[in-house]
């Protein structure tokens, strides 16, 4: 190795900050400048090491289901939102939208990306105050952000990643500072261009940016994106165990099982608390720990018209959903993998999903939509199903669920382009050069080289 590629070597390790790669990948990057944001966006993010998992209902469904049924699959590692995304953190996506694209005459785009509050107001309910308040007051910036539809919280998911790499491209003089980086949003950042497609609007954005340079040549953060429904099943199951095994320490056993090769017997939870069923759905922590023995550890419907509790006897605190950081569920450190609120996910809905997907990263998008044969089955929305190629997956139940949704192995779908007051979301983003035997990437990045 000459001294020019040592010396870029050297700034490239410098530089790597959160953007983990396996030592493999490290040797390939001599001639390449590896990103890194000023602010880690890795904040508030877990790491959940792929491994196998029994992936569908795992105990007795009272709904006799048949969509879910128990099977075998393997997910690659990934990094999850320990959090829902909140109103406070949506609102400031609103707000950077507002600033580029108001001032411009581009208010739609400010538009399709609100929340609908109507979700709130009901015929035979008197919710007017959460209509007006629950995503703009300061009341409620720590409560998750809702009324928002599949395909705005993609949006989202995109902005979020430009706004991990603005920072750095703009320091190594990639884009202009002056401008907006709108890399992955695909919008059209000047009132001339309003009749541009999104792909045109993309090119034009990285032509008039990047000041010659090819921005492929440059390794950035994974993208930000909604997770799939394996791997937020997975993320929920994986860190519910009494005893976990790292896959990496023990080879004979899957990370999220106590077992052998993560057999399909009753090894995991129902529930993202360890006791089966619903008896450990309390706090069994004596009340000197924390005060709160026997109140629930999700925030979910108890029973016909018992959201909260009696006075004095509140049994999970909420009536509507509570603060993203209100139920601890998970060892791993996320909140609200059950309960508060639904989480879309990224797949399309189909009943057969857990037949027609493949047993590794299953996953079923838009190229990939019916999976049955044509000549005996159809979609046809209204006519003979409410299933169409725009319902989308949903898991986790919500405030206003029973706690049989609230079982990972639960599945439901809405349309992408149609929202309510039970389903919010978080975000993932795939972790690469971490399923390597041997690799440890809970050390500080600077010590794994």
């Amino acid at each position: 190795m000459n001294f020019i590629n040592s010396i870029l070597l050297f700034f490239a390790v410098l530089l790597i900050g959160p953007s983990l790669l396996s030592n493999n990948e490290s040797k390939a990057t001599n001639n390449t400048v590896l990103l890194a944001p000023n602010n880690d966006p890795y904040a508030e993010t877990v790491l959940i090491r792929g491994g196998t998992f029994a992936m569908g209902m795992n105990q007795e469904s009272i709904m006799g289901e048949w969509n879910n049924n128990l099977r075998r699959v393997t997910v690659s590692s990934f990094r999850i939102d320990k959090y829902e995304v909140s109103n406070k953190k949506y609102r400031a996506y609103i707000h950077w939208l507002e600033k580029i694209f108001i001032p411009i005459g581009r208010d739609s785009i400010v538009q399709s990306a609100l929340p609908d509050t109507s979700v709130w107001k009901t015929e035979l309910s008197y919710n007017d105050p959460m209509v007006d308040g629950y995503f703009r007051s300061n009341a409620f910036n720590d409560y998750p952000v809702v009324g928002v539809t599949w395909e705005q919280a993609n949006n989202y998911c995109r902005w979020r990643t430009d706004r991990a790499n603005e920072n750095t491209l703009i320091k190594y003089k990639l884009i202009d500072s002056k401008s907006p980086y709108v890399g992955k949003m695909g919008l059209v950042t000047s009132p001339n261009d309003s009749n541009m497609s999104s792909n045109q609007a993309a090119s034009k954005t990285s032509t008039t940016f990047n000041r010659g340079k090819n921005l492929d040549d440059y390794i950035m953060i994974p993208d930000f994106r909604l997770p799939t429904e394996a791997e937020w099943e997975y993320a929920a199951k994986v860190s519910s165990q009494k005893t976990s095994t790292s896959n990496f320490n023990n080879p004979r056993a899957g990370s999220n099982s106590s077992h052998p090769n993560a057999s399909l017997v009753a090894s995991e939870s129902p529930f993202p608390w360890n006791i089966n069923g619903n008896e450990g759905i309390r706090n069994a922590l004596p009340s000197k720990k924390n005060g709160k023995q026997g109140m629930f550890v999700a925030n979910f419907k108890n029973g016909s018209g018992d959201y909260m509790g009696m006075v004095g006897y509140a049994n999970d605190g909420a009536g509507f959903p509570n603060k993203v950081n209100a139920f601890l569920q998970s060892s791993a450190g996320i909140y609200n993998l059950s309960g508060n609120v639904n989480e879309w996910v990224a797949d399309i809905y189909r009943p057969m999903n857990n037949v027609d997907m493949d047993d590794i990263n299953p996953y079923r998008g838009s190229n990939a939509l019916d999976g049955d044969d044509s000549n005996v089955a159809s979609y046809e929305t209204g006519n003979n199903t409410l299933i169409s190629n725009k319902s989308r997956v949903y898991k986790g139940g919500s405030w206003k669920d029973r706690p049989y949704w609230l079982n990972p192995g639960t599945r439901r779908f809405l349309d992408q382009d149609k929202s309510n007051s039970t389903i919010g979301f978080r975000c993932a983003i795939s972790a690469f050069g971490v399923d390597s035997p041997g690799v440890d990437n809970e050390k500080p990045w600077w010590k794994i080289f």
